[in-house]
């Protein structure tokens, strides 16, 4: 095996770093012959760089104290050709315990790491393609509402040049629902755009957590009111104080309870729980609704899900992409859970506590 193997390199090494065995696919990988190695220290194996950064004394003090180094580098062959290698020194010692030497086995993995700069270069140009088309949607959503404001006061002084009449009042409350609309549309659109800028300061302060969902439970209330639904609150007997934007963290809480009750069935239960996880406010929103289905649940967070993944929902699907980008703003994380469809959903938010308002917490339910 030692004199076959040519994929891989086995080289020993004594504890002063001179190479005393060249074995393996050495010569093929590296050119050198035995006889021009032996006796030699490694450093002519890397390139200039890192002797220059001593890299190659370095691995051996690391592995002569903790036992291994592994690393991947650019390595240099005989003829100054650089190649990817990945490898593992470790360090031999005798039935004593003393250093004895060295073994170093390393592979040339140039193939591999072209594959991964190719994808590299592919995941740095999506990322390039999304942030223009992000950049182009929000100069839409900018340049719609202007249009969308001229035709909101066009309705009005129509109604109002003549009151009463049956058929016009119709016609311009149903244009100003359309428009009024599209505006909160265009304005959830312009705030990922805000976001994904880093143009996004919060405004943080010592906030309450149930004042803030007591408020997004308020607002979120008309949504679930028209389908007869209804929402249940728990919330620690003591309060639960953090660092954070209070109008943001509250639009969090109301994008996820609307999310809650459209897809859920009239007459149905949302509920809200709030506990404290050692230095984590823990929020629970769980529907028994329609669910998500498994292959969409990876994706549920991204731009525009909504509207690939349920037949009929209205919207974008901002709303979800909105609440973790304000979520990870905050320093939190916020993941989803649902066994399908048909089974319901439950959005798990975390945010990062103060360490002075740590306090044990006893959920009670609130109606």
């Amino acid at each position: 095996m030692l004199d076959q193997a040519l994929d891989h390199t086995l080289i020993l090494i004594d504890p002063r770093g001179r190479v005393i065995a060249w074995l393996m696919g050495s010569e093929k990988i590296f050119g050198y012959g035995a006889d021009e190695m032996k006796g030699q220290t490694i450093d002519r194996l890397f390139t200039p760089e890192d002797q220059e950064r001593g890299v190659p004394a370095n691995e051996l003090e690391i592995a002569a104290r903790f036992g291994r180094c592994e690393d991947d580098r650019w390595m240099q062959r005989k003829d100054g050709a650089r190649f990817w290698a990945g490898g593992v020194v470790n360090s031999l010692r005798g039935a004593d315990g003393a250093l004895a030497g060295f073994s170093k086995v390393l592979r040339d993995r140039t193939d591999t790491r072209g594959q991964l700069d190719v994808l590299r270069n592919r995941a740095d140009a999506f990322a390039e393609e999304d942030r223009r088309k992000t950049l182009a949607l929000g100069r839409l959503a900018h340049d719609a509402r202007n249009p969308l404001t001229v035709l909101a006061n066009a309705a009005g002084m129509i109604e109002r040049a003549h009151p009463g009449d049956p058929t016009l009042v119709h016609a311009t409350q149903m244009i100003e629902r359309q428009t009024g609309f599209l505006n909160r549309l265009f304005e959830d659109l312009l705030e990922v755009v805000r976001i994904r800028a880093g143009r996004v300061v919060l405004q943080a302060d010592m906030i309450d957590l149930k004042e803030v969902i007591e408020a997004a439970i308020e607002t979120a209330g008309a949504d679930v009111q028209k389908k007869g639904q209804r929402i249940e609150a728990a919330f620690p007997t003591a309060p639960i104080v953090l660092e954070g934007d209070d109008m943001r963290l509250k639009q969090v809480f109301v994008n996820l309870l609307s999310n809650a009750a459209r897809f859920s069935k009239a007459g149905g239960l949302v509920s809200i729980k709030v506990t404290r996880e050692d230095d984590e406010a823990v929020v629970r929103v769980e529907d028994r609704g329609r669910g998500i289905p498994p292959d969409l649940l990876p994706h549920i967070f991204e731009l525009f899900t909504q509207g690939e993944a349920y037949e009929g929902a209205s919207g974008l699907g901002m709303g979800l992409a909105i609440v973790k980008e304000y979520v990870e703003l905050h320093g939190g994380t916020v993941q989803v859970r649902s066994d399908g469809q048909g089974q319901g959903a439950e959005f798990v938010v975390r945010l990062p506590l103060t360490r002075e308002t740590v306090v044990p917490a006893l959920t009670v339910p609130v109606k």
